[in-house]
């Protein structure tokens, strides 16, 4: 009874460490969405509305995924491609010296630097969790204890392909464009 009540608790706090990695994610993924708006309009005028689209876009997709609780590859897709337009802009932004020196501009490219670190380091948490808890209900006494206990596999934080459906009112709208 004694092991059976210790495989339990281990159970539940691997799914409450779990739950506060994810949580982490989604602290530094605000922390950078509230600082894209302040980097697009230092650099709306310099590096083109293309780039800036894009990042607009991307950031608009992220929190569109994550609003509407997609599973946790899409949201890794929709946040990596965010990522990847940030980083897109701001090292075409890096090239203009007026930017350089600008501090619109400098300050929330700093803080997206330190965000995009931070944020690598949650998913890398959270991933190693996850395979941890994976890899321990698969492992006998454990397996036995789980599906009782409800505690299922844990999906990791990687990237797949995403595919938005689209909502017939967009439809429409494009269609009266």
């Amino acid at each position: 009874m004694v092991w059976v009540s210790s495989v339990y608790r281990q159970l539940r706090r691997a799914e409450s460490n779990l739950r506060t990695a994810l949580s982490l994610i989604h602290v530094e993924q605000d922390r950078r969405y509230e600082y894209v708006p302040g980097l697009v309009l230092a650099v709306a005028s310099t590096v083109g509305r293309e780039l800036v689209s894009t990042v607009t876009g991307a950031r608009s997709l992220a929190m569109r995924v994550r609003a509407e609780n997609l599973d946790l590859r899409r949201q890794a897709g929709a946040e990596n491609a965010l990522s990847a337009a940030l980083a897109s802009l701001v090292g075409t932004a890096r090239s203009y010296p007026a930017l350089r020196r600008d501090y619109a501009f400098v300050r929330p490219a700093h803080e997206i630097d330190q965000t995009e670190a931070r944020l690598a380091g949650a998913v890398t948490v959270y991933n190693d969790l996850a395979r941890k808890q994976n890899d321990s209900l698969r492992t006998f006494p454990t397996s036995l204890l789980a599906r009782p206990a409800g505690v299922g596999a844990a999906p990791l934080f990687e990237a797949t392909i995403l595919e938005m459906p689209v909502s017939e009112g967009s439809d429409d709208a494009e269609q009266a464009a």
